[in-house]
């Protein structure tokens, strides 16, 4: 089978990074849903502003 790849961008700085359509977000990168849409975010702009994204999980992440 042909794997069909797919230009992924980073919301905050712009950089892009190929995927293979199954897996959506590159290694490292991570995501959150805005108004339905998926915003991805790449491994150095997720470093910069990880308190922000810790932040805005819900507080039962944090009662593990």
């Amino acid at each position: 089978a042909r794997r069909v790849m797919t230009t992924v961008t980073c919301a905050r700085c712009g950089k892009q990074a190929e995927v293979d359509d199954e897996d959506g977000t590159p290694a490292g990168w991570t995501f959150e849903t805005e108004r339905g849409r998926v915003v991805r975010y790449c491994v150095e702009c997720v470093r910069e502003n990880i308190r922000s994204i810790e932040a805005k999980l819900p507080e039962e992440y944090w009662e593990r």
